[in-house]
């Protein structure tokens, strides 16, 4: 089922951050009992939880009044778009729309009540994610593990963002079907915080009735993956395509894909990544990284810890290009020190064209994908980027949800 409206309308949610709270302050005796029996809370215990529910929520709403305010100043460090539907980059607000969502599941929206108790314990439930952790890290035992092997003469579809469950989603993964690739990466954000339930409604569901029968899928870590601790992710998602873990390497004698989690260290890497990452150098193949969080934007803060992480390959040259979502637009960025920089973060999340934005930051852009969605003319257009691998050659389209061609490249 795809997001809602109203769960990406950013009044309708800071209107149930606010309600909840004050629900939950009037705590009256007889709303006390059945809180209580709804979260599995014994009496003695629930002015504990009920503290830690309004201490998170209004936590969230101090996190959203600053970004507003900080997104007013030119060159704001702030890590969201201006998009008109509200994905806000916090771990607590991502897993209030979740429970939003599961709770329109079951009631309209006009009887959506914040003062129910069956929303309360749907609301927390989704936070304790916030109060046990992370799921683990899965971690390599040697430097050849997670490293698989790609034909020479093979073809690749990357895809960002994807996981909506919506339209776009659908429309996007009927048209990597009919380019029948071999493999399917997913560079990360299952929405709104990657529960298991979202996971396999808006990912796993979406691949079986759209997507191509005979590829490979993969997928990265992401931030928005992590919001619930990373346990739909890790617990459902790569069990479910055979991955072993958040980071590894496809490859052949020319060219080498690299995928690295910057979502379990939100907008950065773990140690262990950095340690295998060096083993993946050996030999002539072309190195190609990929990555959910991005290094340049003209429209957020610029990935300053994945260079710094990154320094000394950048240094020596070792990467011929890379790949990231995160922003939600198709843009080619003038090389970085080298490395040819692409943004492909137009999966299926609906954006604003970005000929309606206002650049933050100077970054130079050498083409940006400005047509509209044909199914809804106020967003931009949707896509994938296909990679044909022919030896030595890499050819790239950039394939919008239409089947057209946004633009396409050769890498050699």
């Amino acid at each position: 089922m795809a997001l809602r409206q109203a769960t990406r309308d950013e009044q309708t949610v800071r209107q149930v951050l606010e309600g909840t709270v004050e629900a939950l302050e009037q705590d009256d005796s007889v709303s006390r009992a059945l809180a209580c029996e709804a979260v599995e809370v014994h009496a003695d215990g629930w002015s504990g939880c009920r503290d830690r529910l309004i201490e998170d929520l209004l936590q969230a709403e101090d996190w959203l009044d600053r970004e507003t305010a900080l997104a007013q100043l030119p060159g704001a460090p702030v890590d969201q778009d201006d998009d008109l539907d509200f994905m806000p980059s916090h771990p607590t607000v991502a897993l209030v729309q979740s429970a939003m969502e599961e709770r329109l599941d079951l009631v309209s929206a006009d009887a959506f009540d914040i003062r129910d108790v069956r929303w309360l314990s749907t609301l927390y439930h989704r936070l304790r994610a916030r109060v046990r952790g992370k799921a683990p890290f899965p971690e390599h035992a040697r430097l050849e593990d997670f490293r698989f092997e790609l034909a020479d003469r093979a073809s690749v579809a990357l895809v960002s963002d994807w996981g909506t469950g919506g339209r776009h989603a659908a429309a996007v993964a009927r048209q990597i079907a009919r380019r029948d690739p071999d493999h399917v990466i997913h560079l990360g954000d299952v929405y709104y915080s990657g529960t298991p339930r979202e996971v396999h409604l808006h990912f796993l569901d979406m691949w079986r009735a759209h997507g191509p029968s005979r590829a490979r899928y993969w997928a990265l870590n992401a931030n928005h993956d992590m919001y619930c601790g990373g346990y739909g992710y890790f617990g459902h998602l790569l069990p479910a395509i055979g991955q072993p873990a958040s980071y590894f390497s496809l490859g052949n004698a020319a060219w080498r894909l690299i995928g690295l989690d910057t979502g379990y260290v939100n907008g950065s890497f773990t140690t262990p990544q950095m340690t295998w990452l060096e083993a993946q150098f050996a030999g002539r193949a072309r190195p190609i990284l990929l990555t959910h969080h991005h290094l340049l934007s003209a429209f957020r803060k610029r990935g300053s810890a994945l260079e710094q992480w990154l320094e000394p390959h950048l240094a020596a040259g070792r990467f011929h290009g890379w790949f990231w979502g995160h922003e939600h637009h198709l843009v080619e960025y003038a090389d970085h020190r080298g490395v040819r920089c692409r943004c492909i973060g137009h999966g299926a999340l609906p954006y604003v064209p970005p000929d309606l934005l206002t650049r933050r930051h100077p970054v130079d852009i050498v083409r940006i994908e400005t047509r509209r969605s044909p199914t809804d003319l106020a967003r931009g257009m949707h896509g994938f980027a296909l990679l044909t691998f022919d030896g030595p050659v890499l050819h790239i389209e950039y394939v919008d949800e239409e089947g057209g061609t946004a633009w396409a490249e050769r890498w050699d």
